[in-house]
């Protein structure tokens, strides 16, 4: 067998369905943009990382705003307005905009892992269950990783079959083994379409595995999403590098932007695939984001750093960078806030212009 080939994200177009090839999928191997930062860590860092991760106790106390209760979170959703988004903890979302339901990396199991019994575990149950999140359009996934891509979460949908999927490049024969039909996959700088809303996948820094052999073989991505001028950014997972001021550059600004500010310690092995709170803020100016959201925090226990700890580190970064306190938000889990959406078709058909 030859060696595997080595792709540019960006030179990868949108894939649909009937158009895949099982056979390139098994030869490619994706990398991150020039400039990315790399790990400094030996395997003794790394070893010892993973047995303290292992016997590290999960918090049992959080301040009380962290995390609103079930019969809250599901009446909010349930009367949201036309624009919303929904925090469900870690890098989970439901986005409504332009008419669509659309659910981000809905991570609502206990464990991030293969197994029920172990891995990676939530310390904040999920407020809401996957079928408690109403008709879904749109599924998007960042990457394969378990905690972004949970088969104990997506196995409760009923509507495999009709429900659309949006992944990056190489995710495709996963979603189709398991039943969805309606499947595109999106390179770096390519753009699909679900109802009015423009989604476009960008360059992450970060990498993708679910088992031994598969290391890369799949594209990680951020997501643009666009509509009547609005623009939404999810950050996904990714570490902070030189390619964010290119994307600001060519997509700034950017209205509201989801980013990770969790899951950075020990620095010197999670540097290159997360960053810090400070790194996020930094991410954030890059792009041209007007206001921060911080996820991927204070759900599941993955790094050394106090769970609550990001939060502090990103509030203080945020207001040293300028951004007003009515711009940086740390929703509760399972609290849904409404978007200020302006509509621009609307307003120029109330002005006759």
């Amino acid at each position: 067998m030859s060696d595997p080939v080595v792709i540019h994200p960006e030179l990868a177009p949108e894939t649909h369905s009937t158009l895949t090839s099982d056979a390139f999928h098994k030869r490619r191997r994706f990398h991150n943009p020039p400039g990315s930062p790399q790990a400094t860590g030996n395997y003794r860092d790394f070893w010892g990382y993973v047995f303290r991760q292992a016997f590290r106790r999960l918090p049992t106390e959080w301040p009380q705003h962290h995390a609103v209760p079930p019969e809250v979170a599901k009446q909010q959703l349930e009367s949201c307005g036309v624009h919303s988004i929904t925090w469900l903890g870690h890098a989970a979302f439901v986005l409504n905009l332009g008419g669509r339901r659309i659910v981000i990396d809905p991570f609502l199991a206990n464990r991030a892992s293969p197994l029920s019994f172990a891995g990676p575990r939530r310390f904040i149950p999920s407020p809401l269950g996957i079928q408690e999140l109403g008709p879904i359009d749109t599924l998007v996934i960042s990457h394969n990783h378990y905690d972004h891509l949970c088969w104990h979460t997506l196995k409760q949908l009923p509507n495999r079959q009709t429900i659309e999927v949006i992944c990056p490049t190489g995710l495709m024969p996963w979603f189709q083994k398991r039943g969805f039909t309606c499947v595109k996959e999106l390179g770096w700088h390519h753009s699909t379409h679900t109802g009015e809303v423009q989604v476009t996948a960008l360059p992450a820094i970060h990498h993708s595995r679910r088992g031994l052999f598969d290391a890369n073989t799949s594209l990680w991505a951020a997501f643009l999403f666009e509509y009547q001028g609005f623009k939404l950014y999810f950050g996904g997972d990714s570490a902070m590098g030189p390619v964010f001021r290119q994307t600001g550059h060519k997509y700034g600004p950017i209205d509201l932007a989801l980013i990770g500010i969790g899951a950075y310690s020990p620095r010197k092995l999670l540097r290159s695939v997360h960053a810090s709170p400070e790194e996020a803020v930094e991410m954030a100016k890059a792009i041209g984001a007007k206001a921060i959201l911080g996820m991927h925090w204070g759900t599941i226990e993955l790094s050394e750093e106090e769970a609550f700890e990001p939060a502090r580190r990103f509030t203080d970064a945020a207001a040293r960078e300028g951004y007003a306190t009515d711009d940086i938000w740390l929703p509760s889990i399972g609290e849904t806030i409404a978007l200020d959406v302006v509509e621009i078709e609307c307003e120029l058909r109330a002005t006759g212009t």
